[in-house]
């Protein structure tokens, strides 16, 4: 999950949020698991618009999905990997095709092929959210 605190709380001076919205200078993640990084797209027959989403869990990404429609849906998704699930000793953010369930597992297949955790990589695997075509 992401924490804040109000140290962090940022006081609107020139744009006021949407009413109960509140602006933080920084949140930190409090725990070393994969989080989410989603583009989401709303348009309607003058504009479009992109919102980015930082969401902590795979089940919250799937959730969100569920909601698609024509005038609103993921657009993509960046899986933001810790060390000891890419290997490569550090963060790491990158395109994400495909979220599969594996028994109780999630895995993740990559749009460069790669798929973490790399022990589910040649496991049987329900797709769950597959990256449409943009």
């Amino acid at each position: 999950m992401f924490e804040t605190n109000d140290q962090g709380r940022v006081q609107d001076l020139y744009f006021a949020p949407e009413e109960g919205a509140h602006r933080w200078a920084y949140v930190s993640l409090t725990s070393n698991h994969e989080w989410f990084y989603v583009t989401y797209e709303l348009s309607d027959e003058e504009v479009v618009n992109h919102q980015q989403l930082m969401i902590p869990l795979a089940p919250y990404v799937l959730s969100l999905a569920t909601r698609d429609a024509p005038e609103a849906f993921i657009k993509s998704i960046q899986l933001v990997s810790p060390p000891w699930m890419n290997g490569s000793g550090t963060w790491l953010m990158q395109d994400l095709k495909a979220i599969r369930c594996c028994g109780m597992k999630f895995v993740y297949e990559l749009c460069s092929g790669e798929i973490y955790p790399e022990e589910f990589s040649e496991a049987p695997a329900k797709t769950m959210w597959p990256k449409g075509e943009s």
